[in-house]
C-alpha cells in the first residue's frame, strides 16, 4: 500500500499483524495524516474506507474490484490502469525487502520480535534509498 506523495518512495509507516488478520483491518492505522493520495490494491476497497478517505479529503486511488456477475466498467478499468502505474513501484519495494532483507519469512516467535525486525528492515531500506537519491 502506498500512502502520500508517490514521488518520495520512502517507507513512512508499517504495521505487523498475525497471519490470520486481513490487511484491510489495519488500513486506518497506516494513515499518517499528511497523505494527499492513497494507492492500494482491491483488498482495501470498501465503502467504509471510501467514506474515511472522503472525510479526510484524501484522493482515493484504491483499485476497483470486480464481483461475481458484475464486471468492471471501462472507467473502472482505466482507473485501475492509471493507479497501477504508481503501485508497481511500491510493489517493487516489497520485492526488494523480500529478496534482499529477508522479509519473506518470519524468523522469530512472537509479534514484537518480528515487528522489530520489520521496522529495522524499513529503516535500512530508507537509508539505502536516501543515499541512492543523494548520489544521483
Amino acid at each position: 500500500m502506498c500512502f502520500g506523495c508517490p514521488l518520495t518512495y520512502f517507507i513512512k509507516t508499517n504495521d505487523f499483524t498475525t497471519g490470520s488478520s486481513h490487511d484491510s483491518q489495519t488500513f486506518e492505522t497506516l494513515l499518517t495524516g499528511s497523505e494527499k493520495v492513497v494507492y492500494a490494491d482491491s483488498a482495501y476497497k470498501s465503502q467504509a474506507h471510501d467514506k474515511l478517505l472522503k472525510t479526510k479529503r484524501i484522493k482515493n486511488n484504491i483499485l476497483h474490484r470486480a464481483y461475481r456477475n458484475t464486471a468492471l466498467t471501462e472507467q473502472q478499468k482505466q482507473h485501475n490502469r492509471l493507479a497501477s502505474e504508481v503501485r508497481y513501484i511500491v510493489e517493487r519495494t516489497f520485492g526488494v525487502l523480500k529478496q534482499h532483507y529477508g522479509m519473506a519469512q518470519a524468523r522469530y516467535n512472537g509479534l514484537k520480535r518480528n515487528a522489530a525486525k520489520l521496522t529495522l528492515m524499513c529503516i535500512g531500506y530508507n537509508l539505502k534509498r536516501a543515499i541512492n537519491i543523494q548520489l544521483s
